[in-house]
């Protein structure tokens, strides 16, 4: 079985270290946090067409241009140029298949529209709204796509500046891209408790109303 980018970013312990920060912090409001990763939130198909389409046009510059420089006073071979627009075809869908590459080859708008509804998807899928007072924070992590979306629900966004999650979501991307994933997922857990304390969200709950495992999904 190959072993997905989620199994080798979060070990088992990993996921114990987040719920238990998940228990922890939910003993110090009435709030309740919910920590959500996919792997990606799209299979983005419109990447391998774009890859190897401009691959396809590199192979073909690059051929016709060696075909140019090398033809002299013979008579030109242009069937080198179908050759580099093949060749220039596979390795761009090949360079396609790395995540660095399409990333870059995906709208940044359908990026962040993709993300935006898959987090929707997420705070439906694990009922975040289940709660008594609609108190449910979902914070949502796309791996492939580096984005983090964090989610309150009617009673929290009451009270809440929308813009008082942003500084928590920039921390937490800049934590994954360094390699400390786990680390960044526990003090984002901490951080959304000091925000809803600082907003005057109520003190912890004697009933826990929506579980405190994190959710990972390969997909």
């Amino acid at each position: 079985m190959v072993s997905s980018r989620i199994d080798s970013v979060f070990s088992e312990a990993d996921r114990e270290a987040i719920r238990a920060a998940t228990t922890a912090a939910e003993r110090k409001t009435a709030a309740e946090l919910v920590v959500y990763v996919v792997e990606r939130c799209d299979p983005h198909s419109e990447v391998a067409w774009k890859a190897a389409l401009i691959g396809a046009a590199w192979g073909a510059a690059c051929a016709a241009v060696a075909v140019w420089l090398a033809a002299g006073w013979a008579e030109p071979h242009y069937l080198w140029i179908l050759i580099g627009t093949q060749v220039g075809l596979v390795a761009g869908w090949l360079a396609g298949r790395l995540e660095s590459v399409a990333r870059r080859l995906v709208d940044r708008e359908a990026l962040e529209s993709r993300v935006e509804g898959r987090a929707a998807e997420a705070f439906l899928e694990r009922q975040v709204f289940a709660t008594k007072e609609r108190t449910g924070v979902l914070i949502f992590v796309a791996l492939f796509e580096h984005r983090v979306v964090v989610l309150p629900d009617q009673g929290i966004s009451a009270r809440v500046d929308p813009n008082a999650w942003d500084s928590i979501s920039s921390e937490l991307a800049r934590g994954i891209r360094a390699g400390a994933a786990v680390r960044a997922l526990i003090d984002a857990v901490g951080r959304c408790v000091d925000v809803l304390t600082a907003h005057g969200v109520p003190g912890p709950d004697a009933k826990n109303q929506l579980p405190d495992e994190p959710r990972f999904r390969r997909e």
